[in-house]
């Protein structure tokens, strides 16, 4: 019997943003506003002009958040997948086979668990073809 020192109600929470050759991501103890703005501000420091195509989590749409859109809308756009239609988000197939691959490791504490996911993380099979659904 393999036992589990963290709770399972703790969590580690993952941002992540594909481009064409890189997966990038954040790992927290919540998604929330104040986790969000500083990705995507990550981001447009990495990339200098972004696209973002992100869902409607609370979060995305926040006042605040439209705030910062409209602020740095010289280098981001940020369009919105239609409603219920997480088979169009390349990142959904990331955490798929994030979760497959978790499935056969071993981890003892939370930490444990983050260290496995930054591994992971680095791995090919993360960089999924973000087009991919277009071109059927």
């Amino acid at each position: 019997m393999v036992r589990y020192l963290h709770e399972r109600r703790e969590k580690n929470c993952v941002l992540g943003a594909l481009s064409t050759d890189t997966f990038i991501h954040e790992i927290a103890e919540i998604l929330n506003n104040d986790v969000f703005e500083p990705f995507v501000q990550v981001l447009i420091d990495q990339f200098e002009r972004v696209v973002i195509v992100m869902d409607h989590t609370r979060y995305h749409i926040s006042h605040q958040m439209q705030d910062f859109y409209r602020e740095n809308s010289d280098c981001l756009y940020v369009e919105y997948f239609p409603s219920y239609s997480p088979e169009l988000d390349s990142t959904e197939q990331v955490c798929r086979a994030i979760k497959k691959w978790l499935s056969v490791r071993f981890w003892r504490t939370k930490e444990e668990l983050k260290d496995q996911l930054v591994q992971g993380f680095k791995e090919d099979f993360v960089m999924v073809p973000i087009y991919g659904h277009l071109l059927s």
